[in-house]
């Protein structure tokens, strides 16, 4: 791409947006929280929808690839440029209102999640989805990957608060959606929740916000066996409680976490689950732990202890990456009668294999987050990390699971659609994204293993 034609292109956009082509103090716009990476030729961050625009219409004119990028917390390569293709980021549209007797939130795409619920807050409502990234991934991103959270099990993931979308379509033009559009006809809110930015570009989003749930308890407590931590997940949900946070921690997971802030009562333990319910709920879902033989439990219903509980889960990221050269993460869900099938699978990955290899994650819903983790990052190693990934994939299909339970496709898992979709149903979502994407320059080669227009 040549300096006459990125002129030419700054001209057309707002004073704010700025257009960067020496990327030495940008490299992570080359890649997200994968270890994929690409060479864009340009890197433009909008300030408004007529930005956007102008660099739709650009890239159409000039046949250049356009990827847009929120936060770039993204663990499925969905946010990586191809070479020589212009990453469109997102992050300083960050306009955030409230309809307070409507209880909505009209949010622009770059806003960080975290500044949603802060904000929300202080008008005593609530917006539940909370992925680990909250606190930078943007709502953009989230709604992009269909992002979940600690708290899905109880209340959804982000799909079930998206009331309507303002986007960008590559033909330059707003197309809007539910709240934002009151005409009849097909909504394509849900067709653009989790489109991973390859149908459309997301500029706003309408969202469901609720009143402020009470405060139940935190359980934590620990297994000497991982099989029975996940045999009293699907206790817990079999006898109809919906606990508002179920989370998991694997042996292993659990002595990262340990080592990074040592707690004495969690030392060789092989599961730990954490549990936030309603206080209704707390005496079953203790008398449940006890008969599926927790070695340790404590409840807390006091905000400073509890904050002390949830360390272990929140140090778990930060302990992964000081122990690794070279991490990846993947996450797969299975139907939560099969949990502890999955659990009992990946453990004996772990022993069986020269990699480091643990789980954990939202067991509420069924979705199992697995770390592999190499100390030398070398090509054999990475092949072997890309073995083991297709025998945990293949796995969760066998027992009647997806692919992602929340990170979606990118490019990362594109190569294995196969195992959960058949030809013709592939064929019909290739066809959908040519009906937004006819040029196929938005974020191409993602999510299809492969696409041509048709």
């Amino acid at each position: 791409m040549t300096s006459t034609l990125l002129i030419q292109l700054s001209e057309q956009l707002s004073s704010q947006a700025e257009i960067i082509t020496d990327f030495t103090e940008y490299e992570n716009y080359c890649h997200d929280a994968t270890i994929e990476t690409g060479q864009p030729s340009a890197l433009i961050f909008a300030y408004d929808e007529d930005d956007i625009c102008q660099v739709v219409n650009f890239c159409i004119a000039h046949k250049i690839t356009l990827v847009p990028r929120g936060a770039g917390t993204g663990l499925s390569g969905g946010a990586v440029p191809q070479d020589g293709a212009i990453v469109l980021s997102l992050e300083k549209m960050t306009a955030l209102r409230f309809d307070e007797r409507q209880k909505v939130a009209f949010a622009q795409t770059g806003v960080i999640t975290k500044t949603i619920l802060n904000e929300a807050k202080k008008l005593n409502l609530f917006y539940p989805p909370d992925p680990a990234s909250y606190d930078e991934s943007t709502i953009g991103g989230n709604v992009a990957e269909n992002a979940g959270g600690l708290k899905c099990v109880k209340y959804g993931v982000t799909k079930d608060y998206v009331l309507g979308i303002k986007a960008i379509t590559m033909n330059g033009e707003i197309i809007k959606t539910g709240l934002y559009n009151h005409k009849a006809g097909f909504d394509f809110t849900e067709l653009f929740i989790g489109s991973e930015g390859t149908l459309v570009i997301i500029t706003e989003i309408a969202l469901k916000l609720i009143d402020i749930p009470e405060t139940g308890e935190t359980i934590l407590t620990a297994f000497d066996k991982p099989k029975d931590a996940a045999q009293t997940v699907a206790d817990i949900r079999m006898q109809g409680i919906t606990p508002i946070v179920l989370e998991f921690l694997d042996g292993d997971a659990a002595a990262c976490s340990n080592s990074y802030e040592r707690n004495d009562a969690l030392d060789n333990v092989a599961a730990i689950l954490l549990i936030e319910s309603e206080s209704t709920d707390s005496e079953a879902i203790e008398s449940i732990c006890r008969k599926n033989n927790c070695s340790y439990l404590n409840r807390e219903d006091d905000p400073i202890k509890v904050e002390t509980l949830w360390k272990v889960r929140r140090n778990l990221s930060k302990a992964v990456k000081e122990m690794s050269i070279v991490r990846i993460s993947e996450d797969v869900a299975v139907p939560i009668s099969k949990f502890p099938l999955l659990v009992e699978f990946v453990a004996d990955m772990n022993k069986n294999s020269n990699l480091r290899i643990n789980s954990f994650g939202h067991a509420g819903d069924g979705n199992l987050h697995v770390n592999f983790m190499g100390q030398t990052g070398s090509d054999n190693e990475i092949k072997q990390i890309e073995i083991e990934i297709k025998t945990l994939l293949q796995k969760a299909i066998e027992l009647g699971g997806t692919l992602s339970g929340e990170h979606g496709i990118g490019l990362a898992k594109k190569r294995f659609l196969s195992m959960e979709f058949d030809d013709n149903c592939l064929d019909y979502m290739k066809r959908v994204k040519c009906t937004f994407d006819d040029s196929a320059l938005l974020n191409p080669n993602k999510i299809f293993p492969k696409y041509t227009r048709i």
